[in-house]
């Protein structure tokens, strides 16, 4: 077969490519320190390495999402947290404004101190996050949560009922935020009296409320029937059976009155004043407060009750302190069980935040195995192409010198 010199040069000249192709290849894994440069290299190998830096981006979002839900909740506990510090204040007020030892003018003091709390707990309950979004309006984030309502005299929520979820692992979810109609909304009711519509009593307390609320659940509602002609009045439970009342306790059946006597039973005091003939059914309600509104109805009723003038101005004050006290209970046991869960959550994310630095930590332990060089291969070959190019060059310069007109003179 012959060969001309053309075809010696371009095989030489190929040959020469190549091995500089190859050397420049692995000089290129040696600086990089990888093995895959491009997707032909080893394509099943560069499918995985797609797929598990997809692992990798969704869990650095996922410990991204635990970052920010850490830093809501515990924005939310260290709120919650002052929230019951004032509520605890209000608690120690209250108190002191039923004592003896106080006059209206003293309580007219603590009520300055009492609207100074309530300015406060409106400012926590409309607290707002790093975003600028109130923490506990629900999904209503731009929306303050709490407005002080003119015409009502009260605190409305303005938020809605929903709670932010947010994921933080492949199944994973954590609630990152609490609306706040669950926590300062939806606590445990309190026992109230149905506003009233006729003239029969000038005055209706609650004197005690743990004896009134269990007369109401096991006998209740209590009827109060007068009979105009003979100045008489009777009470009766919900079967019709008589009550009692007074001290000592007496059956309240056919008791002569007078208008402005009081009737006295089972933690409930009643001022008469111009009855119909007939029956009154004390009818009963349950009601909810929210802490602003329990703050501002106390503060309402200290700067307005007068304890000298109003023959039952101590009552209405004793009814008034002990309906708080009771709310506070509520508003404080909700506080705590959410802070509670708080706490929960807490905990969730770190042992979420353990297993996602885990998983990151094999899924880059797969992809070393698949990506990274091994250089003492990688050194051996390098030197071995270097070599063969070496030769191909010396090669190449005694081949081209290969020519009969060399031999002419």
């Amino acid at each position: 077969m012959r060969i001309s010199t053309a075809q010696i040069f371009s095989r030489n000249t190929d040959n020469i490519n190549n091995a500089n192709s190859s050397l420049f290849k692995t000089q290129q894994q040696l600086s990089t320190g990888k093995r895959i440069l491009q997707p032909s290299d080893d394509p099943v190998a560069t499918a995985q390495l797609i797929k598990l830096d997809k692992e990798i981006s969704k869990t650095e979002k996922f410990q991204d999402n635990i970052v920010v839900s850490r830093r809501r909740l515990n924005l939310e506990e260290t709120t919650l947290d002052a929230v019951n510090n004032a509520t605890q204040r209000i608690k120690e007020l209250a108190i002191q404004a039923n004592s003896g030892a106080v006059n209206d003018n003293d309580r007219t003091l603590i009520a300055s101190e009492l609207k100074e709390l309530e300015s406060q707990l409106f400012g926590l309950l409309n607290t707002q996050d790093t975003q600028g979004e109130y923490l506990f309006s629900g999904y209503k984030g731009f929306d303050a949560a709490y407005r002080y309502d003119g015409a009502t005299d009260s605190y409305v929520f303005n938020g809605d009922e929903g709670s932010r979820s947010i994921q933080v692992g492949p199944n994973a979810n954590i609630v990152s935020t609490d609306s706040g109609f669950n926590i300062f909304e939806n606590v445990p009711s309190q026992l109230a009296l149905v506003p009233a519509t006729g003239n029969e009593f000038s005055g209706r307390i609650i004197t005690d409320f743990g004896t009134f609320g269990e007369f109401t659940d096991s006998r209740g509602p209590a009827t109060v029937t007068f009979d105009t002609v003979a100045g008489t009045y009777s009470v009766t439970d919900a079967q019709g059976d008589p009550v009692f009342g007074g001290n000592p306790a007496a059956e309240l059946t056919d008791i002569s009155y007078q208008q402005g006597d009081t009737i006295e039973f089972e933690g409930l005091s009643l001022v008469i004043d111009s009855p119909a003939d007939g029956a009154v059914v004390i009818e009963t309600e349950t009601q909810r407060t929210n802490v602003l509104n329990m703050v501002h109805q106390l503060n309402a009723a200290l700067t307005s009750i007068n304890t000298v003038g109003d023959p039952q101005g101590t009552e209405r004050l004793n009814e008034a302190v002990n309906r708080a006290l009771l709310q506070i209970d509520s508003i404080e046991s909700k506080n705590i069980q959410v802070r509670g869960s708080i706490g929960a959550r807490m905990n969730t994310l770190d042992a979420q935040e353990s297993v996602n630095e885990e998983y990151m930590l094999y899924t880059n332990e797969a992809q070393s195995s698949l990506q990274d060089l091994d250089y003492n291969d990688a050194i051996s070959r390098f030197t071995l192409q270097q070599t063969t190019l070496n030769a191909a060059y010396a090669s190449f310069a005694k081949i081209q010198n290969l020519s009969l007109f060399n031999y002419i003179n």
